[in-house]
C-alpha cells in the first residue's frame, strides 16, 4: 500500500512538465532521473502487463532472483538501442561468470505502439534470448506506476516518441532496487559484480 501511494505521488508529477518541444536529435535528450523509491519492493505494485507472448503477468512474477530492469521503447532510435546494448553487454559478462540465475526485463514506455507482437519481433531481431529476456507492454497506468517506482522521468517528445531518463535498475530477489545506474555510460563489471554480491547471499 505504501509503495502504490508513493508511486501515484511520483507518477502525478509528471503532470506538471511544460509540453514536449519537437525532439533534438543533436543532442538526444537524456532526462534526468528521479530518486527511486526505496525499502520497498516494486512487486508490491497493482499493475499488470502482458509479456511478448501475449501472456499476463503481474510484477510479483518475477521474484526469486535477481532482475535487470529498464524502460525504453522499440520505436526509439536515440539512447533506447544503447540501453538495450548494455544490458545485453551485462548478460554476456554475467554468463561468463556463470551467474545464469539473471532475468532481464524490457518494459516499454509505449502502451499505444508496442505491443506483445511487436515486442516479440524487437525481441527476435535483436536475438534476445527467450531464456532469460522478457519483454512487456502495460496500459498508460501501469508505465506512470512503474516508471515513478524506478524512478524514470519520460515525456512525450512532439514526435509520436518520447525524451525519457536512461535507468538500469537492478533488483534482488524481493524486487528491490539494489543498485541503478542512471545514465547510459554503464561499467560492465561494476554491475555485473552486484549481480555476484546478490548471488553470494
Amino acid at each position: 500500500m505504501r509503495l502504490q501511494t508513493l508511486a501515484i505521488a511520483l507518477a502525478a508529477s509528471f503532470l506538471c512538465f511544460a509540453p514536449a518541444r519537437a525532439h533534438d536529435h543533436a543532442h538526444m535528450m537524456q532526462m534526468e532521473a528521479a530518486q527511486p523509491l526505496s525499502g520497498a519492493s516494486l512487486y508490491n505494485l497493482a499493475s499488470h502487463w502482458t509479456d511478448q507472448d501475449g501472456k499476463a503477468i503481474d510484477l510479483k512474477s518475477l521474484r526469486g532472483r535477481p532482475v535487470v530492469v529498464a524502460m525504453a521503447y522499440t520505436s526509439c532510435k536515440g539512447i533506447c538501442p544503447l540501453i538495450v546494448a548494455n544490458m545485453v553487454a551485462v548478460e554476456n559478462a554475467a554468463k561468463a561468470k556463470n551467474l545464469n540465475d539473471v532475468r532481464f526485463a524490457f518494459f516499454s514506455l509505449d502502451s499505444k505502439v508496442d505491443t506483445p507482437a511487436k515486442l516479440k519481433a524487437y525481441a527476435t531481431e535483436r536475438g534476445l534470448d527467450p531464456a532469460q529476456w522478457s519483454l512487456y507492454h502495460g496500459d498508460e497506468k501501469a508505465v506512470r506506476d512503474l516508471a515513478a517506482a524506478l524512478g524514470v522521468r519520460y515525456r512525450p517528445d512532439g514526435q509520436g516518441g518520447f525524451d525519457h531518463s536512461a535507468a538500469i535498475s537492478l533488483l534482488n530477489a524481493q524486487g528491490e532496487i539494489v543498485f541503478q545506474k542512471l545514465d547510459a555510460k554503464l561499467d560492465t563489471d561494476e554491475f555485473v559484480g552486484k549481480i555476484e554480491s546478490l548471488a553470494k547471499k
